[in-house]
Order: C-alpha cells, then sequence, then structure tokens
C-alpha cells in the first residue's frame, strides 16, 4: 500500500545519522566510509538510500579530517575517546536535540549499503515519544542496535552511561523501553555489514542480484 501525501510529508521530517567513523582496520584502516562497492562509496550507497527515506541526513565522524562530498552535513562526536558506537550515537542524540524539532534521531552505520527503504516508514509506525526509547531493527535471529530509532530524550542517560565507562550498546539499551522490528533476510539479509575483504567480495556479488 502506497504511502498518503501527508505521510510521506511527515516521514520526510525524520532526522538520520549516519555513523562513519569506524576506522576499517580489517580493510584498509582509511575508514569504511570510503571503501568502494560496485563503483561507489560505501558511505554513497548509505547515503542514497537513507535520501529516498528523508532529507534530514547528517554523516558522523570522529573529527573533521574526513574528505567527503561537501553536500554531506558532518556532525562530530563530542566524546574523542575511542569508546565505539555509542560515541556517534550520542553525537546523533545531541544533534537532534540542538535541531530542537525532533523526538526521534534515526542512526545506521556506514557499513551497510543495503539498508532497507522502508526502514524509517516501519520505524516510525512502532516508535510512540512518551512510551517509546529505542525502536531496533532486526533480521534472522539478530538484532542490530546500531540501526534504530533513538528517543532523544535518552541524551543524558547516554552521557551518564559512557561517563560510567558503559560501552556496549546492548548494556546500554538493557534497561530501556525497546521494540524491535524485524526485517525478512531470506532472500538476502538486508542488513548486511562489511567488515573485511572477505564481505567486500560477498557484497559484490550480492548486488548484481538485488533488485530494489
Amino acid at each position: 500500500m502506497k504511502e498518503s501525501k501527508s505521510n510521506m510529508i511527515e516521514e520526510k521530517q525524520v532526522q538520520c545519522v549516519i555513523l562513519a567513523g569506524g576506522k576499517g582496520r580489517r580493510l584498509d584502516g582509511k575508514g569504511k566510509y570510503s571503501q568502494k562497492l560496485h563503483k561507489e562509496t560505501l558511505l554513497d550507497h548509505v547515503y542514497s538510500r537513507m535520501l529516498l527515506q528523508t532529507n534530514l541526513i547528517a554523516v558522523n565522524f570522529r573529527d573533521k579530517k574526513y574528505k567527503i562530498k561537501p553536500s554531506y552535513h558532518i556532525v562530530i562526536d563530542k566524546f574523542k575517546q575511542d569508546i565505539g558506537p555509542l560515541a556517534g550515537i550520542h553525537a546523533a542524540l545531541t544533534y537532534g536535540n540542538d535541531n530542537n524539532t525532533h523526538s526521534s534521531v534515526v542512526t545506521v552505520p556506514v557499513d551497510t549499503p543495503f539498508i532497507p527503504l522502508d526502514l524509517i516508514v516501519r520505524f516510525k509506525k512502532n516508535f510512540n515519544p512518551l512510551k517509546t526509547d529505542v525502536v531496533i531493527a532486526c533480521s534472522g535471529k539478530r538484532h542490530h542496535p546500531t540501526i534504530a530509532m533513538w528517543n532523544t530524550e535518552l541524551i543524558k542517560k547516554l552521557e551518564n552511561s559512557i561517563l560510567n565507562n558503559i560501552r556496549k550498546i546492548d548494556i546500554f539499551t538493557n534497561d530501556l523501553r525497546k521494540v524491535y522490528v524485524k526485517w525478512n533476510n531470506e532472500r538476502y539479509d538486508p542488513f548486511y555489514n562489511i567488515n573485511n575483504l572477505n564481505d567486500l567480495k560477498t557484497a559484490e556479488n550480492m548486488i548484481k542480484n538485488i533488485i530494489n
């Protein structure tokens, strides 16, 4: 069923932040975002797929040294230590709160080039800002906590967790009000992520057979 025009306009107001600060140590160490898949960078793949779902997209990095398209808006980590994806999620929530217009922010990692095109629509259907802390994507028997819609009111709780040396997303989300949304992965995993050169080769073969 097609979304109504009013719903499509509403979807355009969802803020998305692409988490792109990973070093890609098992690739070339220059960052996952710049790895090429089918002649485009991983960042361009994810950005283009999210752009079909919202016109509010920012890219999160640890600092400003990364070179990307000038049209891409960059959000920098507030925590400068190497603490993993929670730093990027914190930056995303901070960005959403600074804009003062969003009850939620969607995060997606830069290494998931097949991110589903109905991600935001399905997240929104399962998100209630008064009852939900986070909506998390699932496929198969796995959940993917970096692919999620976060309530921006979590910012203080996340800051305190980081300051108390919490580094794992699963530990941070343990006592949150969570909703899980599952995607079918019988044909291919829409959340397939790339960690090494073998994954990249597999993705090259996958992209030739995926029709959106």
